[in-house]
């Protein structure tokens, strides 16, 4: 799900062929965004993931995302996409992205969109149809490991039975059991151990995290698979 203003307009229906549900709206302010998160957590319809492109009509105000981040709760990802020409809101969603790795996912749609100026109008910030496109397949991108984990090529055991135990990590206050559930003879289970405190939305390089907890497919909650899908850990 995005919740946008005027700068996503125009990318509001190429989200939607995308798979992600989208909310654009002229001259939104961060604060009605919130509202929108609030209503649908009341309502059950809050997904798994939910993106907001806001701060380009005024900047966040103190406390706001921490706002956003209760109403979404530990149990979703919140990405926050930044934007040219906003660099007070910005910084505030790269120091909200530092200090909650775990939960930000940070959009970096102004350094992504830095040079490309025939992606927007005359003022720099609205996008026009090429940019709409890219600003579109950024945030399809950047969401599709934790909003569409690509349960076929995986292809991960509903059982821990034939994988090997690798004992447990503790994080933010949380025990997690590890698992190897492929490639084994690849890597050692302090190798999991350490890819399994790492956090989530941050892989090391040549490696890819998936929240497997939205696709019911096992008992898995976070999943770390080398880019080559060869070796795979996973907790529980």
């Amino acid at each position: 799900m995005e919740v946008g203003d005027s700068t996503s307009i125009f990318a509001a229906p190429i989200l939607g062929s995308l798979g992600i549900e989208a909310d654009a709206h002229g001259c939104r302010q961060f604060s009605e965004g919130l509202s929108i998160l609030s209503a649908r957590r009341r309502a059950g319809t809050l997904p798994a993931v939910v993106v907001l492109a806001l701060g380009a009509n005024g900047p966040i105000a103190n406390g706001q995302i921490a706002q956003a981040l209760r109403i979404v709760g530990p149990a979703r990802v919140l990405g926050l996409v930044t934007a040219p020409k906003s660099a007070v809101s910005d910084a505030k969603m790269r120091r909200a992205a530092a200090a909650h790795p775990d939960r930000v996912l940070l959009i970096d749609w102004a350094a992504f969109s830095a040079g490309h100026d025939s992606w927007f109008g005359g003022d720099g910030l609205h996008v026009g149809g090429p940019g709409a496109q890219a600003f579109s397949r950024l945030i399809r991108r950047k969401v599709a490991p934790f909003a569409f984990p690509p349960v076929e090529k995986l292809r991960l055991p509903r059982h821990s039975t034939r994988t090997t135990r690798c004992g447990t990590v503790r994080r933010n206050g949380r025990t997690s059991h590890v698992f190897i559930v492929r490639g084994r003879r690849s890597v050692l289970c302090r190798r999991a151990r350490a890819l399994a405190r790492l956090p989530v939305l941050h892989p090391p390089a040549g490696w890819r995290s998936y929240d497997w907890r939205r696709t019911r497919n096992g008992p898995w909650r976070w999943v770390k698979a080398r880019d080559d899908a060869k070796v795979v850990i996973a907790t529980i």
